[in-house]
């Protein structure tokens, strides 16, 4: 594994960290019941990270794999039809 592969890795693997840490604590959020601001920044937090995943993921797979996203689609899962 050359240092490019492994440095998308890292930072596909802490975007969707941080992303999964972000709608947890929005999920605490209401859970909790703690107050209106923290509830409404919790939610710009998960909006705005997962936007971050979709573009970096985006661009660390490539424009043009994310613009045929049907066909890399059926080749993640191994869908034939």
């Amino acid at each position: 594994m050359t240092f490019g592969e492994t440095a998308r890795r890292v930072l596909a693997g802490l975007m969707i960290t941080v992303c999964a840490a972000s709608w947890l604590t929005l999920g605490g959020a209401l859970l909790f019941d703690w107050p209106r601001t923290v509830v409404v920044a919790a939610v710009f937090a998960a909006a705005f990270s997962t936007e971050a995943v979709i573009w970096i993921g985006a661009v660390l797979l490539g424009w043009t794999a994310f613009a045929n996203r049907a066909r890399l689609w059926k080749r993640l899962t191994g869908h034939t039809a």
